[in-house]
């Protein structure tokens, strides 16, 4: 850290911040200070340079990220490092992020990193419905593969107000049985798994209608009856 006090920011430096990530991704001073030498350097200000560098950084944290892939200081580093880049790919960042949460289904950063991709995917669709359905659907797979998967489930809440927003009166009873049956199925298949519970509890304080939150809460109680 001698170099970070006297402010060295070369590509030495760089090289040093590099040995000490791959032996501990927890030193986040060493990520910022490692950030502070990348655009401190001339070759920043060259846009096919930095995308270069950044491709480059994009490779190394794909190389670590298995090492603690719960490491909240890596994933906000690669947030900046896609940020940076002047020519981004959010397409291909979107699948590796999936096969990434594939190692690690429930982890909660990699499921925040994931809607901060799926959201720059959006600002630049020119069908944003599209982007909130296909994100809809991934939550679906994630719970049909393990319902106990909190950050699935978290998502899928994030998401279910544009879904129904995105429909008539018709195709939001559609939607609301498809979650009910979603639930349900939940509860079958772990009854003391406490997150299909909190999610109908929550599906039913978003009600605007009487009428659907009484027909929600009955099939709600007539679960808890068959159980």
């Amino acid at each position: 850290m001698d170099l970070k006090a006297t402010s060295v920011s070369t590509n030495d430096a760089l090289d040093a911040t590099k040995r000490l990530l791959e032996q501990n991704t927890e030193l986040h001073t060493v990520w910022n200070y490692r950030r502070t030498i990348f655009t401190s350097l001339d070759e920043w200000q060259c846009q096919d340079t930095r995308q270069e560098m950044l491709d480059g950084e994009l490779k190394f944290l794909l190389g670590i990220i298995t090492k603690n892939i719960k490491s909240y200081w890596m994933w906000n580093h690669r947030m900046w490092a896609l940020s940076s880049l002047p020519r981004p790919e959010w397409q291909r960042e979107l699948g590796l992020v999936a096969k990434l949460l594939a190692l690690d289904a429930r982890n909660y950063h990699g499921w925040d990193y994931r809607r901060f991709v799926v959201a720059q995917l959006k600002d630049a669709a020119t069908d944003k419905h599209e982007v909130d359905t296909q994100e809809f659907a991934f939550t679906t797979e994630q719970i049909n593969h393990d319902c106990a998967n909190h950050s699935a489930w978290h998502n899928r809440s994030k998401l279910l107000p544009e879904i129904l927003a995105q429909r008539d009166e018709d195709g939001q009873l559609e939607v609301l049985q498809t979650e009910n049956d979603l639930i349900l199925n939940a509860i079958y298949t772990d009854p003391d798994d406490q997150n299909a519970w909190l999610y109908y509890d929550w599906l039913l304080d978003i009600q605007k209608s009487d009428e659907d939150r009484s027909r929600l809460l009955r099939n709600k109680i007539a679960a808890i009856r068959e159980l």
